[in-house]
């Protein structure tokens, strides 16, 4: 079969493609892959009131909190240090959210704006002591989204 100079243009063009490719994807795919957490890895799951973790107490230093919001909505991550019962933390005065500025509170960090299926990665480097760990948009705090954590 003899090929036409058309035929030849295609067999390029697609060599061309298939090439390209060939080198996108893997490039894709290494661009979604985490890098390795720095310290002790702790796994967090937002879901509708509830933030469940794959560790409640970790070694002192560098903790790297890898996020994953399930929804149903958009939530958030504050931790902070405190002696408060994780239950029981001061609210502000609309009632419905924590009062991370009272007496008793150390707020650490945060990130914010996590919508359905967004992940995350906040790494900390954490001394002695009792952490909270829960979501402040409004009510879902008092709805029970929250967590405590221990560091040794």
């Amino acid at each position: 079969m003899a090929w036409t100079r058309a035929g030849r243009r295609w067999s390029w063009a697609l060599a061309l493609v298939l090439a390209a490719l060939a080198v996108a994807v893997p490039l894709t795919v290494a661009r979604r892959q985490e890098p390795p957490p720095r310290g002790t890895p702790v796994n967090l799951e937002l879901e509708d009131f509830k933030i469940q973790e794959d560790a409640a107490v970790v070694p002192a230093g560098t903790v790297s909190f890898r996020i994953l919001n399930h929804g149903p909505t958009t939530h958030e991550v504050n931790v902070i240090r405190t002696d408060h019962d994780p239950g029981k933390l001061p609210l502000q005065r609309d009632g419905l959210t924590v009062d991370d500025e009272a007496k008793g509170i150390d707020a650490v960090d945060d990130v914010g704006g996590l919508d359905i299926d967004d992940r995350e990665t906040l790494t900390l480097d954490l001394t002695p002591g009792h952490y909270v760990l829960y979501c402040n948009l409004e009510g879902h705090y008092l709805g029970g989204m929250y967590a405590a954590l221990t560091v040794r």
